[in-house]
């Protein structure tokens, strides 16, 4: 046989052994059609119950890590989950339990046409209607038709993400409050609504105020004090999760920037809210 056409057999050869090793691993990845693959996701604070309507919700994306394409996205709707949530006992692999009714924890729902695996990054944002959103980020594997969903007989929680902080909604002063009148040598109240990402009031257990720190910080012209803030037990409507100061005198005129710090010294959550003061001379 002569010599060149040993050399194309056997080239022939090794590419038909190639073929079939590519192959079955090639079928591994892909499908033949994109296959309808069902996610739920919930975001939860961290201490608290899960960020439903009432703070606004989170908002939630779903992209492909290797590409960036943008798979899905959309705003969580729901309620803040069960009211015995917060002391029902659980071990590590039991989900936390969601539903409730009306009140049903809050979730994204997307359906993504996958025909192989991908790696996604899931992002949450919220809760949308604090002045200061979290931002949280996990990355998972998505694969055809292996759901993440309660709906299609996964765990009831979904894919569960938690966000850590607390939301501080400053009262007063407003921001950039013009007290052309105020004297600055008497008190102005510093006040703000301090809550888990939750919306979860703060007064008593399970967020007794005892384990949250509060504090004003006040800047003007280069100098810093701080005034301490403590809950407000007496709020004129009966509000919880107010806390006040009625101690800082500004003792002069111009720009006062004011940050307000929370803390919950159980979880390492912490918020901060900003505002302004402008004295008259």
């Amino acid at each position: 046989m002569p010599p060149m056409f040993n050399r194309f057999s056997g080239l022939a050869a090794l590419v038909v052994i190639l073929a079939g090793l590519q192959g079955p691993a090639a079928s591994a990845q892909t499908t033949a059609q994109p296959v309808p693959t069902h996610i739920t996701v919930r975001v939860i604070a961290v201490g608290g119950k899960f960020l439903g309507d009432d703070v606004g919700g989170s908002q939630i994306s779903i992209r492909d890590v290797n590409t960036g394409e943008l798979l899905a996205a959309g705003v969580t709707h729901g309620g803040s989950g069960p009211a015995a949530l917060m002391t029902t006992p659980l071990t590590r692999t039991q989900p936390i339990p969601t539903e409730d009714g009306a009140n049903s924890a809050a979730r994204f729902d997307a359906t993504i046409a996958l025909d192989r695996a991908r790696l996604v990054e899931v992002t949450a944002i919220g809760p949308l209607a604090a002045p200061y959103p979290g931002r949280v980020t996990q990355t998972v594997w998505l694969y055809p038709g292996k759901n993440l969903s309660p709906d299609h007989g996964q765990r009831s929680d979904g894919l569960l993400m938690e966000m850590p902080g607390l939301i501080v909604g400053v009262v007063h002063p407003p921001m950039h409050y013009l007290a052309e009148k105020h004297d600055p040598a008497k008190v102005m109240e510093i006040r703000a609504n301090v809550t888990m990402m939750c919306g979860c009031p703060i007064a008593t257990d399970p967020w007794p105020a005892t384990v949250f720190d509060v504090v004003a910080n006040i800047e003007h012209n280069g100098k810093r004090s701080s005034v301490p803030m403590h809950l407000d037990r007496h709020e004129i409507n009966g509000a919880p999760s107010q806390f006040v100061s009625r101690a800082w005198i500004p003792g002069d005129t111009g720009v006062f920037n004011i940050a307000i710090v929370a803390y919950q010294k159980s979880t390492g959550n912490l918020g901060v809210g900003q505002t302004s003061v402008t004295l008259s001379k």
